[in-house]
């Protein structure tokens, strides 16, 4: 999910900043479109077709490969230090959902994918690409559905950011037209990921029989 910068006239919107992920849970419409980042709130536009099929199509994947007590989720909020709320395409998550949180601890969410939109990439390529690793979250998937400025090759492609038991960052672009073992984390940094063996082209185009 990519945020577009959009805010309610003050008039007609009864909250004040800063924002926590709590107030997701008080909008009266439409609060799976808006965030929390960096203590404001982001509405997004709706998604494009192929951005929710290339979201819908990994969940799937995703799904068939995690063991039991590991859940693939898609846009649910994250709670974030600092109260922050993100709502990612999809989540890899430990949670008990038994306890039915409002929004995933952080703690127990293991690798984020966002589907960038084209309106507004930074927030995905830059700023949540920080959020995310100052939280912790060991695995971080963005699926590029158009070439940018560092990638003119073959789309779509998924960028892995990927945090190793070293401590140190490891990000890898995976292109369209090549099936790749591509790496996503179950659990936290060194203790449990898994692979997907996936050609990116396959999340938008016509269904492989």
């Amino acid at each position: 999910m990519t945020a577009d910068v959009e805010r309610p006239p003050a008039s007609e919107f009864p909250f004040k900043a800063p924002f926590t992920v709590d107030l997701l849970f008080e909008l009266p419409e439409n609060p799976e479109r808006c965030e929390v980042l960096e203590g404001q709130l982001v509405v997004s536009a709706a998604p494009a077709p192929d951005h929710n099929l290339a979201a819908d199509r990994l969940r799937t994947r995703i799904d068939a490969a995690i063991p039991a007590g590991v859940e693939a989720i898609t846009a649910v909020a994250v709670r974030l230090p600092g109260d922050d709320g993100p709502i990612p395409d999809l989540i890899v998550t430990t949670v008990d959902l038994a306890r039915r949180p409002r929004a995933i601890p952080v703690g127990q969410v293991h690798t984020v994918v966002e589907v960038v939109s084209p309106k507004h990439p930074s927030n995905d390529r830059l700023l949540k690409r920080k959020l995310y690793a100052a939280a912790g979250i060991p695995c971080y998937w963005r699926v590029e559905l158009d070439p940018w400025p560092a990638h003119r090759g073959p789309v779509p492609a998924i960028v892995v950011r990927m945090l190793g038991e070293t401590g140190r960052w490891k990000e890898t672009t995976y292109p369209a037209g090549i099936t790749s073992t591509i790496p996503f984390a179950t659990g936290r940094a060194g203790s449990s990921s898994f692979t997907l063996n996936l050609d990116p082209a396959d999340l938008v185009g016509p269904t492989r029989r």
